[in-house]
């Protein structure tokens, strides 16, 4: 007995795809340069940052839809970093989307598989990023909190 299973079945039934922003203290300029043209030149460490943010991202799932970062400043009252950072700051954002529900979240706690992927992970500082830390290191939760996500859904 000959039996076939349909070669075309959707594996994205009932589900959607999911769109993340993050938003970085630290510069993660891409810049495209992966070898150093001199010492003194800053945008080899600024793509080095951002290789970094994308393998963080990629731990868990396949990330796709990437748009690079694009900064800007702004006072930073109204976001989601630490008390530590006051006033005017250069943010980053970007924006991705994966299509698992759920795939950055820990049980009760929504992205907390993200935040955790990115927990002290090293950064290249003494860039163009406004903001001064007290450890080089990304840091998603606290006082020195220098990272942070978002999620929404467009099913």
């Amino acid at each position: 007995m000959l039996f076939l299973w349909p070669i075309n079945t959707c594996i994205m039934s009932n589900a959607g795809i999911y769109f993340f922003t993050g938003y970085s203290l630290v510069d993660i300029t891409p810049t495209g340069v992966i070898r150093n043209t001199s010492p003194d030149a800053i945008d080899r460490d600024q793509q080095r940052n951002w290789e970094t943010v994308l393998q963080c991202m990629g731990l868990r799932t396949q990330p796709q839809n990437i748009q690079n970062p694009v900064s800007s400043m702004i006072d930073i009252e109204s976001t989601e970093f630490g008390d530590f950072y006051k006033g005017n700051q250069t943010v980053w954002m970007w924006q991705w989307t994966v299509e698992a529900t759920g795939i950055y979240d820990l049980q009760n706690k929504p992205l907390g598989g993200l935040m955790q992927d990115f927990e002290q992970v090293p950064i290249i500082t003494g860039l163009d990023e406004t903001a001064r830390f007290i450890l080089p290191i990304f840091y998603p939760y606290g006082t020195i909190k220098n990272i942070y996500f978002k999620q929404s859904t467009l099913s």
